[in-house]
């Protein structure tokens, strides 16, 4: 039988221009399609922004988080606020286990007479299956992960023990989970079923390794949804430091607490090396600046240097190579589409 495909569906929500009476009634009319349903109330009789996107990845025929996939709510909140699930919510049956990952702003939880605290960088499980209290303490930016419970049991033995303990930053897992789930706003990365149910799978991974994955399950992991996390901040660091930063080996391992060797070894097994791609990223701005009208006062030798190119002679022969025109052909061909699209 072949495999279901993968659904992905997303909704935004923010109290932008929303009167700050009617914002938590307002939000509690969409909290529904988010992680869990719960009853919010402002603290000290406060106000609140909310600015939130959920993105939901589902086999075909799921509900919005089934046994094989995950909803991912990405939230910035101004303002503190209390969330509970209540026994009435119970009644939806929803017995996901949800992740919350503190990328700013601390929070109170008690569940299952439990209490746990967490601030920046920090984690926490939580129970859809039984009632609780989320008391968001101050503004901040989080991240909360819906994952079926059944699956995560299989991945982590001790998933009862783990509910409501803070997992601290210094996780190496729980550090890059809030940079990979970036990838959702990666339209290419969601283009096809694959792509989707590989993100998915390296989400569980993720959050297995976070929580405290079994030693089979823990070997699968670091081998796929952990690599995957990683190789994804190595290109994005490469990517904030290209101009001016340092990108070797050495400067990128140092930044991301890894090896120069396991760098390498990333790169090796999609199969390319770390000089090939930062190459590639080089040419790649470079020929967006070049059909840019920001930059049509720059020469190209100054926009060369700008990336990181030291060698005109090098810069000129790989990006043609690369594109099969010159920089000079490509920056013309752009002027001429330009005055093309303006008659």
């Amino acid at each position: 039988m072949a495999p279901a495909a993968i659904d992905s569906t997303t909704f935004h929500f923010s109290t932008k221009g929303v009167p700050p009476n009617l914002r938590i009634p307002l939000w509690h009319e969409v909290f529904g399609r988010s992680v869990s349903r719960r009853t919010l109330s402002l603290r000290s009789g406060g106000s609140c922004h909310v600015d939130m996107r959920v993105q939901s990845l589902a086999r075909s025929g799921g509900r919005t988080s089934p046994n094989d996939g995950a909803c991912v709510q990405r939230m910035f909140l101004a303002g503190g606020l209390s969330a509970q699930r209540t026994m009435e919510l119970l009644k939806d049956g929803n017995d996901d286990v949800v992740l919350h990952v503190q990328t700013s702003g601390r929070r109170m939880v008690s569940q299952c007479g439990r209490e746990a605290g967490v601030g920046p960088g920090d984690g926490l499980l939580t129970s859809n299956a039984d009632t609780s209290t989320i008391v968001l303490l101050e503004s901040g930016r989080f991240a909360c992960i819906a994952l079926p419970r059944k699956l995560m049991m299989t991945l982590t033995p001790g998933l009862e023990d783990a509910l409501v303990r803070a997992l601290p930053a210094d996780t190496g897992a729980l550090r890059l989970l809030p940079r990979y789930l970036d990838v959702l706003d990666d339209e290419e990365a969601l283009r096809t079923p694959e792509l989707r149910g590989a993100i998915v799978t390296h989400i569980h991974d993720l959050c297995a390794l976070a929580i405290g994955a079994a030693r089979d399950a823990a070997e699968i992991a670091n081998g796929r949804g952990l690599r995957a996390a990683r190789l994804r901040a190595i290109k994005a660091d490469v990517a904030q430091n290209l101009g001016d930063g340092d990108v070797s080996a050495v400067a990128l391992a140092r930044r991301q607490r890894v090896t120069p060797r396991y760098i390498y070894k990333l790169f090796e097994s999609e199969g390319t090396t770390l000089s090939r791609f930062v190459l590639g990223q080089r040419l790649t701005r470079v020929h967006r600046m070049l059909a840019n009208t920001c930059y049509t006062h720059r020469t190209i030798g100054a926009l060369a240097f700008d990336v990181g190119f030291g060698d005109l002679s090098t810069f000129n022969r790989e990006f043609r190579r690369l594109y099969g025109a010159t920089p000079s052909d490509v920056r013309a061909g752009a002027r001429m589409e330009r005055n093309h699209q303006s008659t």
